[in-house]
């Protein structure tokens, strides 16, 4: 695989991986406003089948971008570096307030299934690899020579003595 696919690849990776974390979001939220008013969340099977799915996205593009992530030269892009960092930290704070919630206050409520436990891990630690990824590319933006640099060299002017 060229360079040129290899980041096109490894982009639509990262896309994918945006959009099961907002698949995931966007299932869980009624579940944590429930949770956080102290009501029981009786979730249907499509909401776990949606959770289940935005995770598994999630995932597959992770392990796939993280195939693909050696072979991509990254340019210097101090903003988007900056972007991406920003994101990747603020991305866990959903899924942690959502097993403390639900680990915490709500433990001894609900009835201990093992499904619904392994969903949680399993939503925890697909956004910890998806914090790391964007991370890591954030880094990488960042840590990119801008083009020109190290190439500029002092050229004599021709006025100093022989």
């Amino acid at each position: 695989m060229n360079g040129s696919a290899s980041k096109a690849f490894f982009w639509c990776a990262i896309i994918a991986q945006i959009i099961g974390a907002q698949v995931f979001f966007w299932d869980a939220l009624p579940d944590y406003r429930e949770l956080t008013q102290g009501e029981v969340v009786v979730g249907t099977p499509m909401d776990f089948a949606f959770a289940v799915f935005g995770l598994v996205v999630m995932q597959s593009a992770y392990w796939y971008a993280r195939r693909l992530q050696p072979q991509v030269r990254f340019g210097h892009r101090v903003l988007l570096g900056h972007v991406l960092l920003c994101i990747s930290e603020v991305s866990f704070f959903f899924v942690s307030a959502l097993a403390t919630v639900a680990m915490f206050d709500h433990w001894k409520r609900s009835q201990f299934v093992f499904w619904k436990l392994m969903l949680l891990v399993s939503a925890i630690f697909a956004f910890f690899c998806y914090k790391r990824q964007l991370a890591s590319v954030g880094d990488a933006l960042l840590e990119a020579q801008p083009e020109g640099a190290g190439k500029a060299s002092i050229e004599p002017k021709g006025t100093g003595k022989p």
